[in-house]
């Protein structure tokens, strides 16, 4: 049955010129993973998050299921996610030829990120408490947080670590940063605004040339913790003038009464 859904799915998806790397299942029961494909525009990788969203609707209805994009539908089940993989390109007319296919390695240092890709990732940290409020927009996105539930409860990073909310993925067979992915996000969040405010809060760090921070593991002392409720994350937000700047004064404004009536 759920193989059948999984074909009818892919095929629906290709037919929008959706395109899918993979469709598996993941570890909360009935729980099903659809990973899309890489996207150098980022409005149409957000069209295609939405397109892919109601596709996975109708298809389930077809199939007399129902599917449940909740961030935490079972207490003691992993929840659901839309974590987000970044990297970039150097454009410029002087970059290496290596560095127009990914700028976010550092190539003369094997297993080192790029000054840019370090600062994009600090830049994602020092607004991250703010930027949870625009990734995990309801009181039940606040429920997949914390301890052993994937996304971290830390404000850090750290080199392939699941439990971590920034994640520095390594390419394949060898020791070279490919992307970094961030866990705290889900379907509660309007992707546009969303990814808007994660590249600007990455793009904000290259601007200003920060350093990053040392990494954080499991068992680090180090980092300072996530806000653990929407409203908290919302306070954060009313601090920062970056993430506000991207939204501008009336879509902010609005943003903040609406969730704080919720």
């Amino acid at each position: 049955e759920q193989s059948d859904f999984v074909d009818d799915l892919y095929t629906q998806l290709a037919q929008q010129s959706v395109d899918v790397e993979q469709i598996h299942a993941e570890s909360a029961p009935g729980q099903v993973e659809v990973v899309l494909g890489k996207q150098d525009d980022a409005m149409r990788l957000a069209d295609n998050v939405v397109l892919a969203r109601s596709t996975v609707s109708a298809v389930a209805r077809k199939h007399g299921m129902k599917a449940l994009f909740l961030p935490k539908v079972f207490a003691d089940q992993a929840g659901n996610g839309l974590h987000i993989h970044m990297s970039f390109r150097d454009l410029s007319p002087q970059a290496r030829l290596e560095d127009r296919y990914n700028a976010f390695r550092r190539t003369s240092v094997l297993g080192a990120m790029s000054h840019k890709g370090s600062s994009f990732l600090e830049g994602i940290l020092d607004h991250l408490p703010a930027l949870m409020s625009l990734t995990l927009p309801s009181t039940n996105s606040f429920r997949r947080v914390g301890p052993g539930c994937w996304t971290g409860h830390k404000v850090g990073w750290a080199v392939e670590d699941k439990e971590s909310p920034l994640r520095v993925c390594m390419k394949a067979g060898s020791d070279e940063p490919s992307n970094v992915e961030l866990k705290l996000s889900d379907s509660t969040a309007n992707i546009y605004l969303e990814l808007s405010s994660i590249l600007s809060a990455g793009m904000d760090g290259m601007a200003r040339q920060l350093t990053l921070r040392p990494k954080v593991g499991p068992s680090d002392e180090g980092g300072d913790a996530l806000p653990d409720s929407l409203d908290k994350s919302l306070a954060w937000l009313k601090e920062d003038k970056v993430l506000l700047g991207v939204l501008g004064k009336e879509l902010s404004t609005g943003f903040i009464a609406l969730k704080e009536a919720e």
